[in-house]
């Protein structure tokens, strides 16, 4: 189950791009194939149009939530995600756009709402209409309404999956466009291998999971009320990963529950051991420290392109993210490689430093050389102070700087500081590489 490092590519990145924008359009293509009926309205055409662009992009999400290892290593897992929240937006919004047009153009549009020409089909599209409202109230405003992410994930998948269904079974009784049997067996071809992903993700994942179990050995408290799980494979296929890579962890009886959560590998990925290291923050991490050895946890991965390079590193972490640098480092340890390390590494203060006494011994033993950045210092403190900021990864910048790779991970803003520091001094943007985990 190991995934070779990858490295970021422009021609893999500009075909996947393309191959999106043709499959976007496709279904369009479909409709106006073939016997084209009287043009109408514009408003009336653009809304048709809007509303088919709306459908396929809602079926290509299920791709982009599907955690493909052959698109992800692309782009990044993060800026995958990025990409289907921001395409999920479009898609609603050119969705709605759909109805709206027409009934701009002509309010008899209305009938389709009205139960008592056709119950069935109004329900359908109120439920449409308000399944997408939801839908993007919960994708940006979860975590600010209090809703559970695990109630969240399930709301999404059946949300996304019946609207496209909706969305398809509309297209087809309407019929203005998919006016032939071979139109409407084309747009429905298009859509089955979305909906294999859909049932690869939800049950056949799951069901390979469930033959290859581990068990939490260990439960480890660190500072800054954060908890390693050390873990034991306990079924016949081995697993392993590349240092800086994450998996997706499920702490249940079964495979098949809702409850599962990114975090990335704290250990070494040549010792053979597996730990995941995580700060007590949500739902469920919360119940970290209650977790007693010999309880279950399914594991599936690994992915992530942040991944241990050729070359140098330079990296900038924060708090709990820097859990993939720990396993890179470790791992250049047990490889015995001394090459070039730089790790600035803001907390809030000495205290609560989750890595520090790994991080001083490891300091020792590797060509390491380790800034500590402190938001709130002791009275005496020498290091560098403050959040991490375009100055002080300047300082620290080598002159050399395309020969290293780089690393970021931690809060959003000093990613966001980073990433911005490490373009304008003319690091190639194939050599950075982020790591977001707030992914909803």
């Amino acid at each position: 189950m190991s995934q070779k490092p990858y490295r970021y590519s422009l021609s893999n990145g500009i075909f996947w791009l393309a191959l999106f924008f043709l499959l976007s359009i496709l279904p369009i293509a479909i409709a106006y194939s073939g016997t084209i009926p009287p043009k109408r309205l514009f408003l009336e055409e653009l809304g048709v149009s809007l509303g088919f662009i709306g459908l396929a992009l809602f079926g290509l999400q299920f791709i982009f939530s599907g955690r493909i290892k052959q698109i992800v290593p692309v782009f990044g897992t993060d800026n995958v995600v990025q990409f289907h929240k921001e395409i999920g937006i479009v898609a609603i919004v050119l969705t709605l756009c759909h109805p709206i047009m027409l009934l701009w153009s002509d309010w008899d549009y209305a009938a389709f709402y009205d139960p008592r020409e056709n119950l069935p089909r109004a329900s359908a599209l109120v439920f449409a209409t308000f399944g997408m409202l939801t839908l993007l109230y919960t994708s940006l405003w979860r975590v600010s309404s209090g809703l559970n992410y695990e109630w969240w994930r399930l709301l999404h998948g059946i949300l996304g999956f019946g609207l496209v269904f909706v969305g398809v079974v509309h297209s087809i009784q309407v019929g203005h466009y998919l006016n032939s049997p071979l139109k409407v067996g084309l747009l429905i071809l298009f859509f089955l291998p979305m909906v294999y992903f859909v049932f690869h993700t939800r049950i056949i994942r799951p069901w390979i999971s469930r033959k290859n179990p581990f068990v939490i050995r260990e439960v480890v408290p660190k500072k800054d009320d954060c908890y390693t799980l050390k873990l034991e494979n306990n079924g016949s296929k081995k697993f392993s990963f590349e240092p800086g890579q994450f998996t997706w962890i499920t702490i249940a009886d079964t495979s098949f529950s809702m409850q599962q959560h990114p975090f990335s590998f704290s250990s070494s990925a040549a010792s053979g051991l597996l730990e995941i290291t995580a700060k007590r923050l949500g739902d469920f991490t919360k119940t970290w420290k209650y977790l007693k050895p010999g309880q279950t946890a399914f594991l599936e991965g690994p992915f992530g392109s942040f991944t241990l390079k050729d070359k140098p590193c330079f990296m900038v972490m924060g708090g709990i993210g820097v859990t993939p640098a720990i396993s890179i480092l470790k791992t250049l340890y047990d490889r015995k490689d001394d090459r070039k390390c730089i790790l600035i590494y803001g907390n809030e203060n000495w205290k609560k430093i989750p890595f520090r006494d790994e991080l001083a011994t490891l300091e020792k033993k590797l060509n390491l050389q380790l800034i500590h950045v402190l938001e709130e210092p002791n009275e005496g403190w020498e290091g560098e102070k403050g959040l991490i900021s375009e100055e002080l990864i300047r300082k620290y910048l080598p002159e050399n700087c395309n020969e290293f790779d780089y690393y970021i991970c931690g809060p959003a803003p000093m990613m966001d500081e980073a990433e911005l520091t490490f373009r304008d001094s003319g690091v190639d943007w194939k050599n950075i590489y982020a790591e977001r985990f707030d992914f909803v």
